[in-house]
């Protein structure tokens, strides 16, 4: 019997660009690794070491004299090279889960990050990026050790800005490149690893917000663009279309619930939007798919906007984010007439003290048909430990509904 927990959503890291545009490095992928889950990019930050590259060209340039020398005084020298030395020592560096190590700015400042409803005639790709690019920032992220950059969204008209977490990890300085030119140093208002989200602040007034669409509108072949800056090209805009809804990706036992586009990422976008055909922000780019014979090809992913809205709110108001859960599992199979089927529920979860209980058929959440557990999985993504579902049950043939409380996840066993 195939059968699944209903825990979903936890969250994500990764993906870092270099400020000059090399061939992307290779990652290997191992043998059946794309079976079950896919396997995803993970480039690490390149490292800036001058003094070390100084010495290989020292190393170098000594090896060439003796080179030299020994062909004249010697016919057959014997002569051992130094290691090589390339990229492939900046990849095997861990990557930071870390905040940035930068000035904190003020939380509880009554900000939210407000979602509207699709409205109006749809967009050409022009219309998509003249409306969307002054919303967009560039992400300069440094330590002693590390430069990575990446892309941010503005928030509010007065600074405040959304970016991945892993954009500015570890950072100890973090700088925001406007669309006008103009470099103002970011403060920390909030950073979750798992989710792979940070809030930033700038000191400034009169930016222009992005104005951001509910994900929960989306359908799978509406046509979305993704606008960033790989490579560090800015303002970049890509097309494409939503190629999944709810789709889950694990990296490193954490997992995200997102969206799938064709639309091409690559290092660089992280932090960036995915736009829908109205112009608006419905999800944070985040990573990509790649195999090591390159045949893998627009596979990208972003954070939908209801979980960016959830998770920023919580960030800004100076709330851990925490992961709230039904507490019951279901089983996969399809149930006759719809719905899913309860296998067990948990005695500490509020849908055990409600009376839930194996057997149970959930056939809607608040008012929506429940047909798969992505329905489940997509009410979740703006919910968290204590909000309240509106549940609609069959037992026995009798309908009943019961209103939910989430728990958090680390109290179910």
């Amino acid at each position: 019997m195939d059968n699944r927990s209903d825990d979903l959503w936890q969250g994500g890291p990764w993906e870092q660009p270099s400020p000059v545009f090399p061939d992307p490095p290779a990652v290997r992928i191992p043998a059946g690794a794309m079976e079950p889950r896919r396997p995803v990019l993970r480039p690490r930050r390149r490292r800036r070491w001058p003094g070390v590259a100084v010495l290989v060209l020292l190393i170098l340039a000594l090896t060439v004299l003796a080179l030299v020398l020994g062909t004249l005084f010697h016919p057959n020298p014997a002569i051992t090279l130094p290691p090589s030395q390339d990229d492939s020592s900046y990849q095997e560096q861990e990557y930071s889960t870390e905040p940035p190590a930068i000035p904190r700015a003020e939380t509880g400042t009554g900000v939210t990050v407000e979602l509207k409803a699709p409205s109006g005639l749809s967009l050409t790709y022009t219309q998509i990026y003249e409306k969307n690019a002054p919303s967009m920032v560039s992400i300069e992220a440094e330590s002693r050790r590390e430069y990575s950059t990446g892309t941010g969204v503005i928030l509010t008209q007065d600074g405040y800005i959304v970016t991945n977490a892993h954009v500015v990890a570890g950072a100890e300085r973090v700088r925001v490149v406007f669309s006008d030119n103009n470099v103002l140093d970011a403060s920390l208002v909030g950073f979750d690893a798992d989710e792979d989200l940070a809030v930033l602040k700038v000191d400034a007034q009169g930016l222009t917000p992005a104005e951001f669409g509910d994900s929960s509108a989306l359908r799978c072949g509406d046509p979305v663009a993704a606008l960033g800056d790989p490579l560090g090209y800015r303002s970049t805009i890509t097309d494409g279309i939503v190629s999944a809804l709810d789709r889950e990706v694990t990296v490193d036992g954490v997992t995200m619930v997102l969206i799938q586009t064709s639309a091409a990422i690559n290092f660089g976008n992280s932090g960036g939007a995915l736009i829908n055909q109205y112009g608006q922000v419905v999800g944070i780019t985040t990573i990509k798919i790649v195999t090591d014979d390159g045949s893998a090809e627009a596979l990208g992913f972003a954070i939908p906007s209801q979980r960016v809205k959830y998770v920023a709110d919580a960030l800004i108001d100076g709330r851990e984010v925490r992961t709230g859960v039904f507490g019951f599992t279901v089983l996969t199979r399809p149930v006759p007439g719809g719905g899913l089927e309860l296998q067990s529920v948990d005695p500490d979860s509020d849908a055990c003290v409600k009376g839930l209980r194996a057997g149970d058929v959930i056939t809607a959440a608040n008012g929506q048909p429940i047909t798969g557990v992505q329905d489940l999985a997509r009410i979740k993504l703006s919910l968290g430990p204590g909000d309240t579902v509106v549940l609609t049950y069959l037992r026995d043939g009798q309908s009943y509904t019961v209103e939910v409380a989430l728990v958090d996840s680390d109290l179910i066993g």
